[in-house]
């Protein structure tokens, strides 16, 4: 029982800080530009959920899902971590939940989200991750060459999909939606803990703002009944 108050949590992880920042670099050499393609996607689906077009904004995430899965942890992460096959498998069932949810999307479009704060949050925490992630990088990270792109990589593609959803969805099929993005975002911020790496905290920290404003709205519409 002692002994696993032994290990620390970087014990965990099967490789060095430097051989993560190759990986992402390789990852963006061998990709480029597929990221400014990614981004304008995902901002399209951004600006879909704003106006309402919850069926296309939808099946607009499934390919960030899809691409992360297989380029990220399949075919790279899978050369430095055991479990990076099943986190591809997680992915590539996101990306199949996603579509099913646009699928049978009451209509192809719906009224507008409301203009209450928690759709501020949802578009801050968007475009925090489509737009922020390289120039975090860039300023305080490890340089824009090691930059995570929505798309190509799991934390920003996480992250800009539940502020979408949390625009778009209500009630149990925003938990079922997000319940993937969350898992990996506490995934990915633990990893970046553990190589004590610049901004480890932001997935973490985006899960809790989005869960907060969740729960926030939900206890709101149940009070406006008593209004």
């Amino acid at each position: 029982m002692h002994g696993w108050q032994t290990y620390r949590l970087e014990d965990f992880i099967p490789f060095t800080p430097e051989i993560y920042w190759r990986l992402l670099e390789r990852i963006n050499e061998a990709f480029w530009p597929l990221h400014v393609l990614a981004v304008a996607i995902g901002l399209t689906a951004l600006l879909l959920a704003l106006r309402g077009n919850q069926r296309i904004a939808l099946a607009l995430l499934a390919p960030a899902w899809l691409t992360s899965g297989i380029l990220f942890h399949f075919t790279y992460y899978a050369e430095l971590n055991w479990a990076a096959p099943w986190f591809g498998w997680g992915f590539i069932a996101e990306a199949a939940l996603l579509l099913v949810l646009a699928l049978f999307a009451g209509s192809s479009r719906t009224q507008g989200p409301s203009k209450g704060l928690s759709t501020g949050i949802a578009t801050t925490v968007a475009l925090v991750s489509l737009l922020g992630y390289p120039l975090i990088a860039a300023t305080i990270g490890p340089g824009l060459s090691h930059a995570e792109t929505y798309g190509l990589h799991p934390d920003p593609t996480a992250i800009a999909t539940l502020g979408v959803l949390l625009m778009l969805l209500r009630g149990p099929s925003f938990w079922l939606a997000s319940f993937i993005p969350i898992l990996w975002c506490l995934i990915g911020s633990l990893t970046l803990i553990a190589i004590d790496a610049t901004g480890a905290l932001i997935p973490l920290a985006a899960v809790a703002i989005i869960a907060a404003a969740s729960v926030a709205r939900s206890i709101q519409s149940a009070a406006r009944p008593h209004e």
